[in-house]
Parts: structure tokens; sequence; C-alpha cells
């Protein structure tokens, strides 16, 4: 090849790199190649020898550009990933995976069919407690009016509830946990709320779907449309949420399920547990009375998880559930004044109002799978590679220029 053949392919691609970047002006002096300046839509060759995308019509070509949207991809990634590391909730819910996708339901002793469940989810490993739902409440209700009845008085006046109430406090501070210890002996900030009414535990899970903010009509929407009931049948659970209250079958399988087959008792044990307020001992519960009253979320620390690692599915207090038939169906944990057997096969129709509340309800919530941030970032890579991966097959078979 010629020296005067180079040196025109050099002057050719030095003003064909400067005119095409994403980040530069054409060099107005260069008029060697007017025909493909540009002025309006990109041609799709130059000269006869290079063809090109249209410029203003894709996110970027060339090596300049591409590294100008990848700097860009990330930027935008990193920011989002900061967004959710750095963004603070006022209440935080440890979850474990309840994992082992399409198992069957239990056909034992207990109800037949129950724990089947078709895709992973979350649950709490504890009861909501009286620390949580104090934060929520003075978030959601900041001047005390109680909208759909999500605080009972019974909070304050019964000696095993743990939440106080002076209407004289500030706004967003007319609530707060009990000083002290419960009469039991149980400290009562960290005691599971209780006195809740199905549809009070429903907002709250209505509260995180919708990011804990003080909306009043951010309780009524979101996993439940509420629409300010608080009594009656259960609301069915939306589709496409994350924050709920767990079916009869999740927290079924979440207590019973050990991966394989269905334990007796929700402590992960085919053995009869110890009712004992010694927390420390082996296979043991806060159920049949003994302990008085609710204890502290998670105080029985390596002896009464279920296999998934989740605290208290037996006694405590009893956990509602979103699952209905003829009225409000409800998912037993024994509760502290519960019998050992734990599962109440008789509960539909038994509370049908929604608005009952009892010294011995609370609820845990549980999370669903969706597509998460780091995720969709995984996806969006995925595309960026996608496309990067097109342009060199395009480049190989001289489709288009490098």
């Amino acid at each position: 090849m010629s020296a005067a053949v180079e040196t025109y392919r050099d002057e050719m691609e030095a003003t064909y790199a400067v005119d095409f970047q994403r980040d530069r002006e054409p060099i107005q002096a260069r008029k060697r190649f007017p025909e493909y300046r540009r002025t309006g839509a990109a041609p799709t060759r130059v000269s006869g020898m290079h063809t090109r995308r249209n410029k203003k019509w894709t996110w970027g070509s060339g090596r300049g550009a591409r590294m100008t949207n990848l700097r860009a991809f990330a930027g935008a990634l990193a920011l989002a990933l900061a967004s959710v590391v750095s963004s603070a909730s006022a209440v935080t819910i440890n979850m474990n995976v309840i994992g082992n996708p399409g198992n069957l339901g239990n056909a034992g002793s207990n109800p037949a069919g129950l724990g089947a469940v078709s895709s992973s989810f979350q649950m709490a490993t504890t009861e909501t407690s009286n620390t949580d739902y104090v934060s929520f409440l003075n978030i959601a209700d900041p001047t005390g009016i109680s909208p759909g009845g999500i605080y009972n008085t019974n909070m304050t006046l019964n000696t095993l509830g743990g939440i106080d109430y002076n209407m004289a406090n500030p706004n967003g501070s007319k609530y707060s946990v009990k000083a002290g210890a419960a009469p039991n002996g149980a400290t009562y900030a960290n005691m599971p709320v209780n006195f809740v009414s199905w549809f009070s535990a429903a907002r709250f899970v209505n509260w995180l779907e919708n990011g804990q903010t003080s909306n009043p009509a951010d309780l009524e929407i979101g996993t439940y449309t509420l629409a300010g009931v608080q009594n009656g049948p259960i609301v069915a659970r939306n589709s496409g949420t994350t924050y709920v209250l767990p079916s009869i079958d999740e927290w079924y399988k979440a207590a019973f399920f050990n991966g394989s087959t269905y334990t007796t008792y929700q402590t992960n044990s085919n053995v009869v547990p110890t009712a004992t307020v010694v927390t420390a001992t082996a296979n043991a519960a806060n159920f049949g009375g003994v302990g008085g009253g609710p204890l502290a979320v998670g105080s029985y620390v390596n002896s009464s998880t279920s296999s998934y690692g989740l605290f208290d599915m037996l006694g405590n207090v009893t956990e509602l559930t979103d699952s209905s038939t003829a009225g409000q169906y409800r998912a037993v944990g024994g509760g502290y004044a519960g019998i050992l057997a734990s599962w109440d096969a008789n509960a539909a129709g038994i509370f049908k109002n929604g608005n009952f509340t009892n010294i011995n309800y609370g609820f845990r919530v549980a999370a669903v799978p969706e597509p998460g941030t780091i995720a969709l970032a995984g996806a969006g890579l995925a595309g960026l590679g996608g496309l990067e991966w097109k342009r060199r097959r395009k480049v190989r078979s001289g489709l288009m220029a490098v």
C-alpha cells in the first residue's frame, strides 16, 4: 500500500472519529468529507466505504461513545445501589428465606394439604414487637387519631399491653413503649405487640409496602385494599406486592416443614416440647400459660426455632394470616395460654369479625419475591453486554465500522 493511501486513510479516520464521537462537536475547519458531517440525520454510508448506524437514534456507538455509555450506566447503577444502602427506615424487618419451592402439603396428623407453596418467599424471624409498632403509630398517626383503628386502648390499659398513649405529647411522639417490665418480667419493648386486629396488622403491612410514609391514605392501599373498613371478612391480598401477612400455607410451611417432610412441632422436632420460661432449655417454648403472658420475641435462642430459623412459631402470641374461609382464618402458633395442639383446625369461621382483638393476638410479616434493584441492574448489564456482542458481530461481518 502506498504512502499516499496510508496518509489519506489516517486523515479520514481522524476526521471521522472527531465528527462522530458523542462528546465532541465536528471541527469546522475540516472540509474533506462534508457529505457525512452531522447536520441532520446521519447517513448510512460515508464516502461509500463505511456503514454507520444513525447516531441521532442510537444510545451511542464507536469506542469513545461506548466508554461514555458505560461510564453513565455505571454511575447510574452506583447511585441506585447507594440509595438502597443509605435509605433508612423506621422499621427494619429481619427475614429468612423460606426455600424448597414446590413442596407438597402435609398429609400427616395435621390438616391435610397445608404447607404447599409454589415459590420461595421470606418470613420475619420474630413476631412484630411493641417497639416496631410504636414506630409505625408515630409515623402513620402523628396526631393520635388512630386512623383505621390501628391503636387499641387495651395496648395501654392492660398490664400485658406494651404501648402508652399521651395526647398531650407533640405530634409524632404521642405513642411510646411502656417503661419497665410487664408483670411476667418481660421487657415491654421486646414483647410482641398484641391487641391488634387483622385490619390493624394489614394496615401495618400496607405502611411497609408504601415506604413507611406519614400519609394516612397509604394505610388503605397497597397489599390490601381496605378503603376504611375495620371489621368484617378479611381482604384478599393484591397481586404484585412485596410485604404481606403470610397465608395459611406460607405460615404452616415456615413453621413445620424441614426441607423434606413436616415435623410434629414448630420447634423443628418430633419430640414433645417443654413449656417453660427457661429460655435456654432445648426444645422449649412459651405455651400452656407458664410464661404468664408473651415474652420477648426471640427469647428461646437455639431451642424453639423452626427449621428455617424462625423464633416463637410455637407459643408467645397467636399469629394472624391473610387466608380466609367463610371469614377470618387464623394461624395459631400456640400463644402463651395455648395448648400443645398448636394448630387450630377449626379456626375457619370462628373469628369472622376482623376487628376482634385479644391479649393473645399478634402477627409477623412475610415478603413475596419481586425483582430487586440489584437484579434489575444485572439485567441492565446483561443487556449492555448483548448490545456490545451484536456490535462486534456486525464489525466482523463487515457491516459496520470499528
